[in-house]
């Protein structure tokens, strides 16, 4: 158990019985993406996530979603996928931990919960044997580039794109 501003705070692998209650956090996390960006997310109908996705990524051996817990709920998911990159000509073959997703109630926001859940991404990574840890924002989201870069992030790659 960690203690984030005075309130304990678990961080543990999802587990099948989340359901139910990953699929707010995720809504929360498309609404965002959503609202800054309509010409490219659009609302869906039904849960946030297929619960066929969800358990995969729940029982897969290259995945994990790791949620913080309060005693009044989640507060914040982590959504992780190991990811083997072939060698080619110029660089070797490598295995890399995407952070495909995370999230922290708007509510929860601030209290050292979205740190919690990355430090505990790195450890999982590295229970892995994996050394780097990996992900993509996009740029209208400046909070998120800022937690980012704050957690000791770099920027390795930046892509572009333009309307044609």
């Amino acid at each position: 158990m960690t203690f984030l501003d005075d309130k304990p705070t678990r961080i543990r692998p999802a587990v099948w019985a989340d359901y139910d209650r990953l699929c707010p956090l995720f809504a929360e996390l498309d609404r965002h993406h959503r609202e800054a960006r309509p010409d490219l997310f659009h609302p869906i109908e039904g849960p946030a996530r297929s619960p066929g996705l969800v358990r995969g990524l729940i029982e897969g051996a290259d995945s994990a979603i790791l949620v913080a817990e309060r005693r009044e709920g989640l507060m914040g998911l982590v959504l992780l996928i190991e990811r083997r990159i072939p060698a080619s000509l110029v660089r070797p073959g490598r295995r890399v931990v995407e952070v495909e997703n995370l999230v922290v109630t708007e509510t929860a926001r601030g209290q050292g919960i979205g740190r919690a859940l990355l430090a505990t991404a790195e450890a999982w990574a590295r229970d892995r044997r994996i050394q780097s840890l990996e992900l993509g924002v996009h740029e209208f989201n400046e909070g998120a580039v800022g937690f980012y870069h704050r957690a000791g992030m770099q920027t390795a790659l930046r892509r572009m794109q333009k309307a044609v």
